[in-house]
């Protein structure tokens, strides 16, 4: 439905501005106009859109610099961009737009034109980039993509899963609007600290429901997984009744059909660095990651697990794995 779909209006000269405004509006899509001197790419991470308009002159004919700045950024690369340039421009530019937008149109774009091209980018956008709908990050088409990558490549990693521990007895019982913000909230938490504490290449992916993944190098895993187990912990307390704050739990069914006392919310943190674990393939990456989270939701409060499983004589099967070292942190 059109008016279920936000786009993002780029666009510095007015006359096409409000052509434009009026063409969005009747094919009742909700339409938002970037504030002047706002930030694009802080904008769309805010906002979260389901498509942006961006003329190529925009910010003093940067726009096109913006559009690689976009599709740069993990927050926002899902984000189909339809850059709108001049036919002098298109000819100068015309790797720049290869390399940063999904689509363009010469100014004036042609109504009928306008129109297919977003009904298209938005189509390819739910195809092709399978974002989470409440997220709005990489979900698991996207994720396994990433993964397959990095194998194949051969360099080093750090691959995190994130789990919230005893989130659907939170979601139970104080329903899936607050459930919503928790998931929200936290993959807000889990993107910052990658941007802040990782490298510009690092991946953040939405599973779905309370699982997140992270893909980083090994020396910046802790780090990460650190600071994110602080920040979550912070957010924690505010998310809960003052009742059930002081008694540290809440009263709810298990999943066996059992009422328990349920421990508040924590998070679970695996994490496998293929530069000591041999992983070569996605199974065996899964493989060492689930038993790790295993291990890590039997353990009180919020933990990360750095995983220093090798394997004897090069036999790459389960029974000839042992652990090495564990690590486990509680924060």
């Amino acid at each position: 439905m059109s008016r279920d779909v936000k786009i993002v209006l780029a666009v510095p000269d007015l006359k096409l501005r409000e052509i434009l405004l009026y063409l969005l509006k009747a094919w009742e899509y909700n339409v938002m106009e970037l504030p002047e001197e706002e930030d694009v790419i802080e904008y769309l991470k805010k906002e979260n859109p389901n498509l942006i308009i961006i003329d190529a002159t925009l910010h003093g004919k940067k726009g096109l610099e913006i559009c690689k700045e976009i599709k740069g950024d993990f927050l926002t690369s899902y984000i189909p961009t339809i850059v709108l340039i001049d036919k002098k421009q298109l000819r100068r530019d015309l790797l720049s737009i290869e390399q940063g937008v999904d689509d363009y149109l010469i100014k004036p774009p042609d109504p009928i034109d306008l129109e297919i091209r977003i009904v298209l980018a938005l189509r390819s956008a739910a195809h092709h980039f399978n974002a989470n709908a409440l997220t709005r990050l990489p979900g698991n088409k996207l994720i396994e993509r990433e993964l397959i990558q990095r194998l194949d490549s051969g360099n080093h990693f750090s691959f995190h899963y994130i789990d919230i521990d005893n989130f659907k007895s939170y979601n139970d019982k104080y329903g899936y609007i607050r459930g919503n913000h928790v998931i929200i909230d936290t993959a807000r938490i889990i993107s910052k600290n990658v941007k802040v504490c990782g490298n510009g290449k690092d991946f953040v992916g939405h599973i779905g429901g309370d699982d997140f993944v992270i893909i980083t190098t090994p020396d910046k895993a802790e780090p990460i997984a650190k600071q994110t187990i602080r920040d979550f912990d912070a957010m924690v307390p505010g998310r809960y009744s003052n009742p059930d704050l002081e008694n540290g739990f809440i009263v709810a069914r298990e999943r066996s059909g059992r009422i328990a006392n349920i421990p508040l919310m924590s998070l679970s943190i695996a994490i496998v660095n293929n530069t000591l674990d041999n992983v070569s393939n996605l199974l065996e990456l899964m493989d060492v990651t689930t038993e790790l989270k295993n291990y890590l939701k039997a353990l009180p409060g919020s933990n990360f697990m750095v995983n220093r499983r090798v394997i004897d004589n090069g036999i790459k099967n389960r029974k000839d794995k042992k652990y090495k070292t564990e690590k486990r942190q509680s924060i």
